[in-house]
């Protein structure tokens, strides 16, 4: 209870303002006097139950917005590129950079397109939305009908809906960040997560690479 009653006052001040009222507005509305609520706003005086029912009837908000604790962010979640593995593709190899338990709806992942890729330019669809950001090497992103030459730096966002293709050009792999918001299942049912970028429309993924971590 001392938790919850701990930042009553700053919450009290807040929703007065917020509303425009003044403590003698809020006196009027509530019955407290106007003594007993400056006292209530600095933290000097903890409100019982039925001043705290009738302060907030006179602000009109909830007592469970007065209430409400102070939630701090979770810690966050680190995954290291050197653990992480790889997992083969029709002509290119994807490495998952989400955790298992992260948000469903959206995926982060580093993809390679070799340079000897055997597959040739298909066009995809998928549903969802996708960016990308070329880390590596120069790729042709064709979207409908409009080409685009990307290289190290460059970036791209647009809807899967839209028919895609890629094709590595020049002498280097492709590598490149690719961070998608659609929830799609990988081949085998391996779920990844329960999330990832690149739907059926890019190929049904593989097995796990050989060559985990470092490309």
């Amino acid at each position: 209870m001392e938790e919850l009653l701990s930042g009553v006052g700053q919450r009290l001040r807040e929703a007065r303002l917020a509303r425009e009222m003044t403590q003698e507005d809020v006196s009027a509305a509530s019955g407290v006097s106007v003594a007993h609520l400056s006292r209530l706003e600095s933290g000097a005086r903890q409100p019982s139950v039925a001043t705290l029912l009738n302060v907030a009837a006179g602000l009109g908000v909830s007592i469970s917005e007065l209430l409400e604790v102070s939630r701090e962010p979770g810690p966050g979640t680190v995954v290291r590129g050197s653990g992480a593995p790889f997992y083969e593709g029709p002509g290119f190899r994807f490495q998952p950079l989400m955790p298992e338990a992260g948000p469903a709806g959206l995926a982060a992942v580093k993809v390679v397109f070799p340079v000897e890729r055997a597959e040739p330019a298909e066009y995809h669809r998928h549903e969802g939305e996708e960016w990308l950001y070329v880390l590596s090497g120069r790729l042709r992103l064709t979207l409908g009908k409009e080409s685009s030459v990307l290289g190290p730096g460059d970036a791209a966002f647009f809807d899967g809906m839209l028919e895609h293709s890629f094709d590595v050009l020049g002498d280097e792999d492709v590598e490149m960040l690719v961070v998608a918001g659609a929830t799609v299942p990988v081949a085998a049912g391996r779920s990844l997560g329960g999330t990832h970028p690149l739907h059926e429309g890019h190929h049904v993924m593989g097995e796990r690479s050989q060559t985990s971590g470092e490309v």
